[in-house]
């Protein structure tokens, strides 16, 4: 048998310890069919074998972000944009021209803010000479609180005698009156019902724009963190792509928790579906963010010390919540901030009998996969062995580094040691598997590898690393978008390394990671994607007529020499 593409005179770092490197890789019918040296895979090319010469530049697997929230960063891109603005004029520039194009009754919308840039706090006062008669919902960067003026608080009715709904926060001037922010989902849900979202017509078509967006960062898989006013939505406009033959993309959709009883009636179950989308994890919150100072700690906030965060779900709750989800064959996915919050959820899920294989499918089927705490942004030393004593995997998203480093250092004070503790962790035998949490910070995944590498944010400070003893190298960055995703999902027989029977996901960068300065690590780019063995990403102006079986000239050049 012939291939159907060869990849040859590149640097391949497989991720796969039975052959880290190698020079070539060919695919066919959508799998890696062989890896090798040149003259090896050169046997296997045909006259119609479409050949890539990589010139020596570096091929990774297609890359897999472990936590992302797909439908909310499709609409977060036609949504004002105010990610990482550090002025606060502009921030009220931004907002005003887009109440101008706002027609009567309707909303304007926005997110990614972060109060931390600025020397004032948001009220709802800030927002309402800017749009008297307009509401406005402005979503915090980190998706937990909203900022919203007073006509949105009118629509909703939150007045001085609103309760706070149990698990979230109101905040409220000395007088009590609500002065614009709501934190946490249950205060959330008071407005959320009411804000107008776009057509489902548009939504698909908005994901379906998204993809090839997704293939210019080297990503050909997600793990979907669906919660659950998106969840049903969202599955059901991928499952219209997947029909259509157009979600070029492979999907682990976790469940949000309060769906749980619904898909056990139906008899789903982890990684039910096919190659592109399948069901995952079932999902629930322990506790909020740091940002918001909800995170559920062991000792208070600095600064704070009435404040030890907010609890979403309890112990309580979460065991009866694992207990069930046990009994359908899901594994569970908790987000988890804060100390106590990773203490709490450790300590219930090692109470229950670890995940394992259907012993009647076969070694190559699809596994139940580990249970996994989202985020475990702080982490107690005393509970830093205790992930992999119980086959948690600490899903985690190194990109938070670069806005979070400077906001933990003030109200964490020296606990802020442990923060992102990727080494620390590591050292104990904890697997990783790394995502963005896009749209809460930037989706590309070479962003994620620069920060657990170099341990600074993305303006380059601090200078020697924010607590440099705890980087990372390249390698084990790189399997954390790899291999450790896929595990993460259950599929790392099928994806994550460059190894002959797993899917063709591939892709080549633009410089070799490896080998450059760290600092240098954020400006790579994607040179081309390809996923389940088809190119779907390449720079613009490279492709030119098929000459003999040579696609890409100015990429590829003549055959293998």
């Amino acid at each position: 048998m012939k291939a159907d593409l060869i990849i040859h005179h590149a640097k391949i770092y497989t991720v796969d310890s039975t052959m880290p490197w190698a020079e070539a890789v060919a695919c066919r019918q959508g799998q890696i069919m062989a890896v090798g040296s040149n003259d090896e895979i050169r046997q296997l090319a045909g006259s119609s074998t479409k050949l890539i010469n990589a010139h020596g530049r570096l091929v990774l697997p297609g890359l897999i972000d472990a936590h992302v929230h797909f439908l909310n960063y499709t609409i977060r891109r036609h949504e004002v944009n105010l990610f990482g603005v550090k002025d606060f004029a502009e921030v009220r520039r931004r907002v005003q021209a887009a109440v101008q194009k706002t027609p009567p009754g309707g909303w304007v919308q926005g997110w990614g803010w972060d109060e931390t840039f600025w020397d004032v706090q948001p009220t709802r006062a800030q927002l309402d000479d800017l749009a008297p008669d307009t509401p406005v919902l402005l979503r915090r960067l980190d998706m937990h609180t909203y900022w919203l003026n007073s006509a949105a608080l009118n629509l909703a009715h939150i007045t001085t005698e609103t309760p706070t709904p149990p698990g979230s926060q109101i905040e409220r001037d000395e007088t009590g009156r609500p002065t614009g922010l709501l934190r946490e989902w249950n205060a959330l849900q008071l407005v959320e019902p009411l804000v107008p979202a776009p057509q489902a017509g548009t939504l698909k078509t908005w994901l379906e724009e998204t993809i090839p967006h997704l293939h210019s960062l080297g990503l050909t898989s997600i793990h979907d963190q669906r919660v659950l006013h998106e969840g049903p939505q969202s599955f059901h406009l991928l499952q219209a792509l997947n029909r259509e033959g157009k979600l070029n993309l492979r999907i682990h959709m976790n469940i949000a928790a309060e769906n749980l009883d619904k898909a056990a009636a139906l008899g789903l179950h982890p990684g039910f579906g096919n190659d592109r989308l399948w069901i995952g994890h079932v999902k629930t919150f322990a506790d909020g963010t740091m940002g918001s100072r909800t995170a559920w700690m062991i000792d208070p906030f600095e600064g704070e010390p009435d404040n030890r965060g907010v609890i979403v779900t309890s112990a309580e709750q979460l065991w009866n919540l694992a207990e069930q989800a046990q009994k359908a064959g899901f594994s569970m996915s908790v987000h988890a901030i804060g100390d106590m919050a990773v203490r709490q959820v450790i300590d219930v899920l090692s109470e229950l009998p670890p995940p394992h294989p259907d012993p009647a499918a076969g070694q190559q089927a699809d596994i139940r996969p580990p249970h996994r705490l989202e985020h475990v942004q702080i982490i107690h030393p005393d509970d830093l062995a205790r992930l992999n004593r119980h086959n948690i995997i600490a899903s985690m998203q190194p990109i938070h580094l670069s806005a979070d480093w400077q906001t933990a250092d003030r109200v964490w004070g020296q606990r802020a040691r442990y923060v992102y503790a990727l080494r620390s962790l590591l050292e104990h035998g904890t697997r990783l598997a790394f995502g963005s949490d896009a749209p809460v910070a930037p989706l590309n995944p070479m962003y994620g590898i620069y920060a657990a590498v170099a341990r600074r944010d993305l303006d380059g400070h601090p200078d020697k690393g924010w607590y440099p003893e705890e980087r990372i190298s390249v390698a084990e960055a790189v399997y954390g978008f790899t291999i450790g995703a896929a595990t993460a999902a259950g599929k790392q027989h099928r994806q994550g390394s460059i190894t002959p029977g797993k899917w063709a996901d591939l892709i080549m960068l633009s410089q070799n990671i490896f080998e450059i300065p760290p600092q240098d690590i954020r400006h790579t780019t994607v040179d081309l994607t390809i996923f389940d063995g088809q190119i779907v990403h390449y720079p613009e102006g490279e492709v030119q007529t098929p000459k003999r079986n040579v696609l890409f000239a100015p990429i590829v050049g003549p055959e293998f020499r």
